[in-house]
């Protein structure tokens, strides 16, 4: 096949692609990811992701109780959620800030366990902007309305005035805006917001399964969005979907896909109709 061949034969797939908005869709999100591989590998070396730390390193004792959990579509995992509670019991009187409220479910469980919380959120206003409408409304904050130690806040995180909050904060849990400037945007904010050096911040959503398939764009944008020298506190935490920027001494973990089980978890689950 000569160049000129290979060139018609790419641009008619291109129109076809184009003229299937499902397609075209994929195929912008593939290009996008690709490009921003190459981005974060180039300016981090991070071409195979972030390294990995064992979450039985992080808490050898780990056991938490994860309630309330919806199981349903477009939540964190339930071990996400726990990683949260676990990391807000090393903190006296704790406050978590969260970029990303959804139905609440971060949210309400961490503040069974710390002081005060924190969630940031588009408003109502905002959400209807998006396309939302009373039915998906209505699910916003679901669980976490009423409750005593939350405060929500209605406003875009990319221009929220952060300075009632900055230096005060011992956890942030960013799970907003995806996108790559969104992510960048609001890890530039999330360090700002870090009480001490013991303060942590946790990205959901690095990797769409907890063992493969890295969602580039979130990790070039909290990489960007770090400030220099911090990348090297910043690690994939074993089982979970999540990115965590920590300090302190902790060993690396292995990676092998498909990962032999190191550990086991004890699940039980107890169902029965949620009464607020």
């Amino acid at each position: 096949m000569t160049n000129r061949e290979k060139i018609v034969k790419l641009a008619r797939t291109f129109k076809a692609i184009c003229s299937h908005p499902v397609e075209f869709a994929r195929f912008s999100l593939a290009f996008g990811e690709s490009h921003l591989k190459g981005h974060a590998s180039r300016k981090h070396g991070v071409g195979s992701g972030l390294p990995t730390i064992d979450l039985l390193d992080l808490f050898p004792n780990f056991s938490e109780r994860v309630v309330p959990y919806a199981y349903l579509e477009g939540g964190s995992t339930a071990i996400d959620l726990a990683l949260l509670k676990a990391l807000a019991r090393r903190y006296e009187n704790c406050r978590y800030f969260e970029i990303g409220a959804w139905r609440g479910e971060s949210v309400a469980n961490v503040a069974s366990v710390a002081e005060e919380c924190v969630s940031l959120s588009l408003s109502d206003d905002e959400l209807r902007t998006l396309g939302w409408n009373d039915l998906h409304l209505a699910t916003a904050r679901f669980f976490s309305d009423g409750l005593k130690n939350v405060v929500h806040i209605g406003h875009d995180s990319k221009t929220f005035d952060y300075r009632p909050y900055l230096g005060t904060c011992d956890i942030v849990f960013i799970d907003g805006d995806h996108s790559y400037d969104g992510v960048r945007s609001d890890t530039v904010n999330a360090f700002r917001l870090l009480r001490d050096e013991r303060s942590v911040i946790v990205w959901h959503d690095y990797m769409r399964t907890a063992e493969t398939d890295i969602l580039w764009g979130v990790l070039a944008g909290l990489l960007d969005g770090a400030p220099q020298g911090a990348s090297r506190h910043i690690y994939h935490v074993s089982n979970t979907l999540c990115a965590v920027y920590i300090n302190g001494r902790i060993p690396l973990a292995d990676v092998v896909y498909p990962a032999t089980p190191d550990k086991v978890f004890e699940v039980q689950i107890t169902a029965k109709k949620y009464r607020p």
